[in-house]
């Protein structure tokens, strides 16, 4: 039995010893137990058996506490959600005690399950009706909101909403005093999308605020306000310094945002006959960021490993000729083995074991609102930010809404690929030049060889006739897809097409701005295991990512130190003279300034229905973890058998027999990051 195998029979007998005192009613017993647990461990099991301990001896505030707090480490665990909806009942906060209560039915993991969560909400219902006389209208309107939760449909659905029903112009989201609404984009004569057209068109996401009928603004400079009508036929009027303009109720059409330029300062008084949504006002003043352009972008699937082996200035020279003079990182490493996890990882900067966005399939966690967002932080300095994405995991949704003024979206799957991406990128900051930009943008087209799509004329031209017969080699997702020649073939060439449109916009940078003015980033999030020929997934060909930076004070180096992708946040901060945070995981690696050089990089594999695995890599060795049983629906995963590898990088030798302190290390660290995680039976 391994360290994590004797750790977890440690805490497991401790649970069971809480359970036998429960039964015979030693709650000081139990208390004791709950001690010797400390912060040694807080899966599921545990943070129950402590919201039922403070219950026991009359504590429901802290039991309340210790539940919600579970809530965001264990957000799709049936019974925590059971005993926050038992505790909310109580206390008669009926309408979050029916929330909790429906996600604790569509967590059940078993049909017993089921029925008792059935149940509880049930007897909430007769609850409500005993306290009140009848059941509360508002009450009643919660459980058939929350009824939905059961039958939705995941966050890729977007821009309709998880019951497949269209949110154009209406209130998306509202945080921190902020609200945002999409609307269509150039789409002339569509006002709407359903579940198929959905994919043809753009959406565009603003942030602001509804006005009833008026709104007062002060403009101490030009500006351009954002603004989008509610309803069609709405009739504008705009009073600025004592001089009328009129938008009669067939000017404006209410399936677009209108960008109204302001070029005197003053007093805009902004009337309407019907409820229209105002954007924030961008005014033509740099509010003193350092940098003009901070510019994020991500490739899906970009291998480092590949780029490597076939040579960067062969595979993509524009990408080496913008970074040559830069930061090139040789030995950067993914969290996680595919994007959803690891794009969350590079907004808050913290791993996917605490982040917790992982679930491929439930939605019911806003993960944005427990963690700050790469663009909160520039538009907290004072820039204009905004968002130009085609990818589906990470659309607004799923709370990437969070600190961006503008988001331009539209699903890969209908389209919009590198080049419509490059070119919305350059109108955007030719339209905002006067302002101090952070533009996050993501690129998608590399994932056809994966997907077996193809529809790009360049990258069709250039596949010869040999390598499109081969197809019809993808796994059970593209994680799975195993090695393939056509794939490796089709790679290159999406890259290559990534690569050209890519080197439109250096030259565009190139021309526009003086390098001490600019910070632009580049990276990815997984690799690809299709390109190794080897049994296992998480090889470097996937783990290893590429991560590149220009800029006033980036290092001019290739460097071999050991990054993970939780890091980048940290070094986005730092190479953009902003304010460092110490509330997150990632580190600042020693050649930004950091304290000191990561002895290794830790990529995980925490998916439902596979074996969780993990791949430590430092500059010796790589140890390997697997369980024997499968992560379930919950996330929640047994260890009491696994199997753990050491392999010594230069020879190839297995020496885990040899090395058990490296081992126990290793193990470690694994555990810290499982034990929220584990399941015991």
């Amino acid at each position: 039995m391994g360290l994590i195998g004797e750790k977890n029979e440690y805490f497991k007998q401790i649970s069971k010893a809480i359970e036998e005192a429960f039964f015979v009613g030693d709650i000081q017993r139990v208390g004791e137990l709950i001690n010797k647990c400390g912060n040694g461990i807080d899966n599921a099991t545990i943070c129950s058996q402590k919201a039922i301990y403070a219950l026991q001896i009359g504590d429901t505030t802290k039991a309340l506490k210790i539940l919600e707090e579970g809530i965001i480490k264990h957000p799709f665990n049936s019974d925590i959600h059971y005993n926050l909806s038992y505790i909310l009942n109580e206390i008669e906060r009926f309408e979050d005690s029916i929330h909790h209560g429906i996600l604790a039915i569509k967590y059940a993991i078993d049909k017993e399950k089921n029925l008792e969560t059935v149940e509880l909400v049930e007897n909430i219902l007769k609850s409500v009706r005993r306290k009140n006389g009848k059941i509360l209208a508002s009450v009643i309107n919660k459980y058939k909101i929350e009824k939905c939760l059961l039958n939705e449909r995941d966050y890729r659905i977007y821009p309709l909403n998880t019951q497949e029903k269209d949110q154009m112009r209406t209130i998306f989201k509202e945080n921190e005093g902020n609200q945002y609404l999409f609307n269509m984009y150039q789409s002339m004569g569509v006002t709407s999308v359903d579940a198929n057209s959905r994919f043809f068109f753009k959406s565009e996401l603003i942030k602001g605020k509804e006005n009833n009928h008026e709104l007062q603004l002060v403009l101490d400079y030009p500006s351009v306000i954002p603004i989008s009508l509610m309803e069609p036929q709405t009739k504008i009027k705009f009073y600025l310094n004592s001089k009328e303009y009129i938008f009669e109720n067939t000017y404006l059409i209410h399936n677009k945002i209108h960008y109204i330029r302001i070029s005197e300062p003053g007093n805009l008084v902004i009337q309407s006959d019907k409820n229209i949504f105002v954007g924030k006002p961008i005014q033509e003043t740099m509010n003193n960021p350092s940098k003009r352009l901070v510019l994020q972008i991500f490739i899906d699937g970009l291998s480092m490993k590949f780029l490597e082996e076939r040579g960067m200035r062969e595979v993509v020279p524009n990408i080496y000729n913008f970074f040559e003079k830069g930061f090139i990182s040789t030995n950067c490493y993914a969290t996680s083995e595919w994007t959803m996890p690891s794009k969350a990882t590079v907004n808050t900067g913290k791993y996917p074991s605490t982040h917790k966005l992982l679930h491929p399939a439930l939605n019911y966690y806003s993960f944005e609102k427990y963690h700050k967002l790469i663009p909160e932080y520039f538009s907290e300095a004072g820039y204009l930010t905004a968002k130009i994405s085609s990818n589906w995991r990470t659309n607004p949704a799923f709370g990437y809404y969070k600190g961006f003024d503008r988001i331009l979206y539209q699903n890969f799957m209908g389209g919009m690929d590198v080049r419509d991406t490059i070119m919305e990128t350059i109108e955007h900051i030719e339209s905002f030049k006067h302002k101090s930009n952070f533009i996050s943008i993501s690129i998608m087209d590399v994932h056809n060889a994966t997907d077996e799509i193809e529809q790009h004329l360049l990258a069709e031209t250039k596949t010869d006739l040999s390598y499109r017969v081969k197809t019809n080699n993808k796994g059970v997702t593209s994680v799975h897809t195993m090695y393939d020649e056509s794939k490796i073939y089709k790679y290159n060439l999406e890259i290559k097409r990534v690569d050209f449109f890519l080197g439109i916009l250096f030259d565009y940078i190139n021309k526009n701005y003086v390098e001490d003015d600019v910070v632009v980033l580049l990276h990815s999030d997984h690799g690809q295991t299709y390109i190794e020929d080897k049994d296992e997934i998480l090889h470097s060909g996937r783990t290893k990512i590429p991560l590149m930076i220009k800029g006033k004070y980036v290092p001019n180096t290739h460097s071999n130190e050991i990054i993970e992708l939780v890091d980048l946040l940290p070094i986005l901060l730092k190479v953009s003279d902003l304010k460092l945070t110490d509330q997150i995981d990632g580190e600042l690696p020693k050649i930004f300034g950091g304290n000191k050089e990561k002895e290794y990089a830790l990529t995980q594999l925490l998916h439902p229905n596979q074996t969780y695995k993990a791949r430590i890599e430092d500059e010796t060795y790589v140890f390997r973890f697997e369980t024997k049983e499968k992560v379930q629906f919950d996330l929640t995963f047994e260890v009491d058998e696994y199997e753990v590898s050491l392999i010594n990088k230069e020879t190839g030798e297995e020496t885990s027999s040899t090395q058990s302190d490296i081992v126990d290390k290793y193990e470690e660290v694994i555990f810290q990051h499982i034990k929220d995680f584990i399941k015991w039976k």
